[in-house]
C-alpha cells in the first residue's frame, strides 16, 4: 500500500490534499468512510474490488435500478440526482476521486435511490454488495471503524440540512459557491477559477431553486463584483464576499 499526502498545488482544488489507495492507485483514503483505515486494513478489500471507465453524461444506475453493490470514484466526476414527482431533477451531490456511490449498501437496500450520471470522463472502482459485507463480517477492527465513520457522516449531513434550511436563496447560492471553489476552485491572476462546468439548470437543481432565480442571482452576484462567467466557467474575485454572503464568514 502506498499512501503519500502532499500540500494544495497544480490544479487541485483550494481545499483539497492527496491520499492514494495503494489497491488501484485512486484517492480513496480522502474520503471520511475510509480516512482512518491503515494501509493494511483497506488492503483486505484488493481482492473484491474492480475498475472501469464512463465516458461523460453515461449513466452509472438509475434510481431504482438494483443496489448491486459500492462504487468509488477513481477520476473524473460523478452527478447524483433525484427525480421528483413532475419529472424535474435534483441534483443531491456531485462526487469526486475518492467519494462513495451507492450508500445505499449500507441499509441493505434493493435498490439505489438516486440516478448516478458522469459529469466528465471517469474511472470508477468498484465492490459487490456481497463482497462488501464478507469483507465486514471477516474484518471486525474495518468494519467498526467504518460503522463510526458512518455515524458521523450522518451527523454531518444533518447539520448541512439544518443550516441550508435556514438561508433564503441568495444565500444558499452564496454558501454552494463558496463550498464548490474550495473544493475545485484553481487561483488565477484574476481571482479563484471554478474548475467545475455547471449550467444554470444545474445550479438551480443543486438548490432546490428555480432556473430564473439562479439566473438573477448570478447577475446580481456580477454586478455586485463577486464573480465573473466565462462562457460556463465561474471566476470569483471575492471569496470573502461568497463567504459573508453565505454564513461562512
Amino acid at each position: 500500500m502506498t499512501n503519500n499526502r502532499t500540500g494544495n498545488s497544480g490544479s487541485m482544488g483550494l481545499g483539497q490534499g492527496e491520499s492514494i489507495c495503494g489497491i488501484c492507485m485512486c484517492r480513496i483514503k480522502d474520503n471520511t468512510l475510509f480516512t482512518n483505515l491503515t494501509d493494511k486494513e483497506i488492503d483486505v478489500f484488493k481482492d473484491v474490488v474492480t475498475t472501469s471507465n464512463h465516458k461523460k453524461k453515461e449513466v452509472i444506475f438509475m434510481e431504482d435500478d438494483q443496489c448491486l453493490g459500492l462504487y468509488i470514484v477513481r477520476t473524473g466526476r460523478v452527478k447524483l440526482v433525484r427525480s421528483s414527482k413532475d419529472g424535474r431533477e435534483h441534483i443531491i451531490n456531485i462526487l469526486s476521486p475518492g467519494d462513495l456511490l451507492g450508500l445505499e449498501v449500507f441499509c441493505d437496500a434493493d435498490t439505489y435511490a438516486n440516478s448516478a450520471v458522469v459529469m466528465e470522463d471517469a474511472s470508477l472502482c468498484f465492490v459487490k454488495k456481497a463482497n462488501f459485507f464478507r469483507v465486514l463480517e471477516t474484518s471486525p477492527d474495518v468494519s467498526k471503524k467504518i460503522m463510526m465513520a458512518l455515524g458521523r457522516e450522518l451527523h454531518q449531513a444533518y447539520e448541512k440540512i439544518g443550516n441550508l434550511g435556514l438561508k433564503n436563496a441568495k444565500e444558499k447560492l452564496a454558501h454552494l459557491l463558496h463550498s464548490l471553489a474550495l473544493e475545485y476552485g484553481v487561483r488565477d491572476s484574476i481571482g479563484v477559477r471554478l474548475h467545475l462546468t455547471l449550467s444554470r439548470l444545474e445550479i438551480a437543481e443543486m438548490l432546490g431553486i428555480t432556473q430564473e432565480t439562479s439566473i438573477r442571482l448570478l447577475k446580481g452576484f456580477k454586478e455586485e463584483g463577486i464573480l465573473d462567467i466565462e462562457r460556463k466557467e465561474i471566476v470569483i474575485h471575492s471569496m470573502y464576499k461568497l463567504a459573508v454572503i453565505g454564513g461562512a464568514q
